[in-house]
């Protein structure tokens, strides 16, 4: 992996520079969003809303709302539409321009002021462009449909419908209605023949797309101080919007305190009868019982009595009158009636034993004691009533909500979108992982196999050879005929008028020429890329120690693999370490052997299995000691016919006996079926690869298929290995080259 992005490192470069131009340009042309925010406090409402003293008061109802009750509010449409209706956030306006070019011009106009329009383009908006709608009402219909609208001249518009219907026509400032549509503008700076995108959005998608850019959250944790915050694009809009925001939410929870303290002044004012009727018709019965008996004080017992029995009462009439208020809220069987109940049970009990042990008072002092009582404590219940009625009255009218704005919004300076913090980094980074990511895909799936040990470690099939890309092979490749010539991966072939393939026009060295043979191994026998086939000729005379025959088949999975360069190579090394080697092109569709020996391909193997010419009159010299040549011969109508026939196999076995190795030339082993006919007759298969032509399923089909064949593979050469940073190490022999023919010095 790490030799993959070595090789490539300029390609991750490229996509890394580019993607972060990228960034820098969404920088400079995004337009920028400002943030405000405001904070509020939430205090918590009164524990006691009848202001009378409980038993227990840890066990009522909490008093203080939940931080997320209080967020659930201001999300509420209760609180959002007004200033959804005050800004016309249900109307979205975006001027109609050209992409990029559009955002750019954007950029150096000001608001208010249209630029002129570039290139003539008057429909477009050029920046500066401002709309402001007072309100627009369609038919639901209409309702989230994109409708146009147009600017006039002298302040006039028109609104078109999605197809471009007419709907209606107005001027800024003044009401129009139409076709069932009202509208108000009360501004539109705008060039004439500008066109705007406009959308009336429905009640509850507007209310969900401001919420989008509405943010509200605890600012500390439980703590009642929440954060409202808005961004919009313009910081003053951002400050108004968001000090709306709290504004509205004060005004909602003032209207929600009135209420609660309306209801419960309500109540109180129902109650209050019925005290005052209980508190005279107790002052009455004392006042009867004292004249009837002639007393006026109680004894101390009798006084003990009722000072004990006085606040128990008090208290059990305290929470039955709580219990009467809760009732409007809570079922009976809530835990909040529950525990009052309890309470009201274990004070009856406590009042019950505390008037037992008063059973020996005289019957009309116990009477009379009870009379007192049962005023002083309808007295007190009445008049508490009255002062928290006085209580409500003042605070309904001066009530704050219970919550109050700690800091109002103010107009934000610097914008917080785009940030270059965030975005430059993340521009580079993003660049970077997509030069990896492509040169990975382009490695592993669009191009093909490039690392020849891939080959050793998934097919388990020997790399005998890895032949660096030859420039001096390429420039001998040009001299050859076009129609033996085959395109090398990555370079170019140039077209003749008549659509076929023609020279280049680039200029040959001279010392090529355009005659003798076109042989790297003779021609330039120090090239790295002959070191590297001499490697590949070592290992096939050991592996052919060990096999049934001397004849080596040369093929490969696809075309341009550069097999015919690798067998006419492979022969030249063989014959120039002393073996005496046959060359056969067995390839009669498209072989072009005897181009590389400046030679014509006619008479030879397809003429001599035809039976119209004998062997030895197809073997020729080729101007290489050592080395017999014989070419595909003329094109068969059939050469897979020809393949199949017995004289085949007499000619390779004549061959076989005559010299010392037989290479044999195929045609791609995928693309026909030649191929694999001639892998049965040979001792040894040599595949040969192309860096980045062939892929992984095509590898590794062609050696299945010539097992399958009756053939084995010795080993493959992975030739047209470009010189990279991670295969400078196959160049050695480039520095190391011999030294025949100088003159030894001497100091």
């Amino acid at each position: 992996m790490l030799n993959l992005m070595r090789d490539h490192i300029w390609e991750i470069v490229a996509a890394t520079v580019v993607v972060f131009l990228l960034a820098v340009a969404y920088q400079l042309i995004a337009t920028p969003i400002y943030s405000a925010d405001v904070l509020v406090r939430v205090d918590p409402p009164e524990a006691n809303a009848l202001g009378l003293a409980l038993q227990n008061q840890e066990q009522l109802p909490p008093p203080a709302p939940s931080p997320s009750t209080e967020m659930g509010v201001m999300r509420s449409r209760a609180v959002l539409d007004p200033v959804i209706d005050k800004y016309r956030f249900d109307v979205s306006v975006k001027p109609r321009r050209i992409p990029i070019l559009g955002d750019i011009a954007d950029k150096f106009a000001t608001p208010g002021e249209p630029n002129g329009a570039w290139l003539g383009l008057k429909s477009f908006a050029w920046g500066g462009e401002v709309v402001k709608f007072g309100y627009l009402n369609v038919p639901q219909n209409l309702e989230e449909e994109k409708l146009s609208l147009v600017a006039l001249d002298n302040g006039g518009y028109e609104l078109l419908g999605p197809s471009g219907e007419f709907l209606v026509k107005g001027t800024v400032g003044k009401p129009a209605e139409g076709n069932g549509i009202s509208v108000l503008i009360n501004q539109l700076a705008a060039r004439p023949d500008t066109r705007f995108e406009v959308i009336r959005w429905n009640q509850v998608d507007a209310t969900k797309r401001f919420l989008d850019v509405v943010k509200i959250t605890d600012k500390v944790k439980d703590s009642g101080l929440i954060q409202i915050e808005y961004a919009d694009k313009s910081p003053s809009k951002a400050a108004d919007v968001a000090n709306a925001l709290g504004q509205q939410y004060l005004a909602s929870a003032v209207a929600g305190r009135q209420l609660n303290d309306t209801q419960t002044l309500t109540f109180i004012k129902g109650e209050l009868p019925r005290l005052l009727a209980d508190l005279r018709k107790s002052e009455e019965a004392l006042k009867t019982f004292r004249a009837k008996s002639n007393s006026m004080q109680p004894t101390a017992e009798a006084q003990s009595y009722l000072q004990g029995g006085l606040d128990l009462d008090k208290q059990i009439a305290s929470l039955e009158l709580q219990r009467t208020q809760l009732l409007d809220k809570y079922a009976p069987g809530s835990r909040w009636i529950q525990s009052i109940d309890a309470q009201l049970a274990q004070l009856k009990q406590t009042k019950a034993q505390f008037d037992g042990r008063f059973q020996g008072m005289p019957a009309s002092e116990r009477e009379s004691v009870d009379l007192i009582r049962a005023q002083k404590v309808a007295e007190t219940v009445y008049m508490g009533m009255v002062q928290k009625a006085e209580q409500l009255t003042v605070r309904r009218a001066s009530t704050t909500g219970g919550a109050h704005i700690l800091d109002s919004a103010v107009r934000p300076h610097r914008p917080v979108k785009p940030d270059p913090l965030i975005v430059l980094p993340a521009g580079f980074a993003l660049g970077l992982v997509s030069g990896v990511f492509l040169v990975f895909m382009r490695r592993h799936v669009l191009v093909g196999v490039t690392d020849p040990r891939y080959v050793e470690r998934r097919l388990s099939v020997p790399v005998v050879g890895e032949v660096l890309f030859s420039h001096q092979q390429s420039l001998l490749d040009r001299s050859l005929p076009a129609s033996a010539r085959k395109p090398l991966p990555g370079t170019t072939v140039q077209r003749g008028a008549d659509g076929g393939e023609s020279a280049s026009d680039e200029k040959i060295d001279p010392s090529f020429g355009y005659s003798g043979n076109k042989i790297l191994a003779e021609r330039f026998p120090h090239d790295s890329s002959v070191e590297a086939l001499r490697a590949v000729r070592t290992a096939m005379a050991r592996d052919l120690a060990h096999t049934r025959n001397n004849i080596v088949m040369v093929t490969g999975p696809t075309t341009s693999a550069g097999k015919s360069f690798v067998a006419a190579n492979l022969a030249t090394l063989h014959a120039e370490a002393g073996a005496r080697v046959a060359l056969v092109d067995a390839d009669m569709r498209r072989g072009h052997l005897a181009a590389f020996f400046s030679q014509s391909n006619r008479g030879g193997l397809s003429e001599v299995l035809a039976e119209r010419m004998p062997l030895r009159d197809a073997l020729r010299n080729v101007g290489i000691e050592g080395v017999t040549f014989m070419s595909c011969g003329t094109r068969p109508e059939n050469p897979a016919a020809l393949l199949t026939r017995p004289r085949f196999r007499e000619v390779l076995q004549r061959l076989s006996n005559h010299f010392d190795m037989v290479i044999v030339d195929t045609p791609p082993f995928l693309a026909v079926t030649d191929a694999s006919i001639i892998a049965n007759e040979a001792g040894a298969s040599l595949l040969v690869l192309r860096s980045g032509m062939q892929s992984e399923e095509e590898i590794a089909d062609t050696v299945k298929k010539i097992e399958r064949a009756g053939g084995r593979v010795a080993g493959a050469v992975f030739n047209g290995i470009p010189l990279r940073r991670s295969t400078k190490n196959y160049g050695y022999a480039t520095n190391y080259a011999s030294d025949f023919g100088d003159v030894e010095t001497t100091a």
